[in-house]
């Protein structure tokens, strides 16, 4: 008996829009941390009032070590099941559109100045909730809603510096792209986990 091996994945379901997301954040960090520890000269990219360099700038700078590799863990784990399911120029479009939606919510409802991708990172959480609700099983997206709520009392109680409402808008937009373009034939959610491995491709021959 003889097992021939095939390809698990096609270059089509490589997330390299999400590749690119982490590249450019972690990009951003080793010149943030090599050229501006005291973030003066990135200090126009802070998102404070309705500054579109702020507005845009923001998504890519953190704040610490902690910040950057808790991000970059959550794109990893989630991100790339997403971008696998919308494609790598509608990720990355979809990424943008989530931080406009933080950032707006965020200057609406709480004002401060903020950096960091966060509020993007929870609209990728919310996009990863309806487009692949049963890849992670039954708690998995109950995981990620409990932690939203968590967020959500944070900013209510205002118990940590965290941007909370940021967060908050994040986690919504990204919910209301998804269901837009899955109303919209744009996206398919996907309906059944995707298994480890790929059945169709291993044949067996005797």
């Amino acid at each position: 008996m003889r097992i021939i091996h095939g390809r698990t994945t096609s270059p089509q379901d490589v997330p390299f829009g999400n590749c690119v997301l982490m590249l450019l954040a972690s990009t951003t960090f080793m010149l943030q941390f090599l050229f501006d520890d005291k973030q003066q000269y990135l200090s126009g990219l802070i998102l404070q009032n309705w500054s579109f360099l702020g507005i845009v700038g923001h998504l890519w700078l953190h704040t610490g070590l902690i910040h950057i590799t808790s991000n970059l863990v959550v794109l990893w784990i989630f991100g790339r099941h997403v971008c696998q399911r919308m494609g790598n120029a509608n990720y990355i479009l979809a990424y943008f559109i989530v931080g406009l939606a933080s950032a707006a919510v965020h200057i609406v409802y709480d004002g401060r100045p903020a950096i960091g991708a966060s509020g993007a990172i929870m609209g990728i959480l919310g996009l990863y909730v309806v487009l692949c609700f049963k890849r992670f099983g039954v708690l998995g997206p109950w995981i990620i809603l409990v932690w939203y709520l968590l967020n959500v009392a944070g900013g209510v109680l205002q118990a940590t510096p965290a941007a909370h409402m940021a967060h908050v808008g994040g986690f919504l937009g990204g919910i209301i792209l998804a269901w837009s373009l899955v109303i919209l034939n744009v996206v398919e959610r996907e309906e059944q986990p995707v298994p480890v491995l790929n059945r169709q491709a291993l044949g067996v021959q005797h």
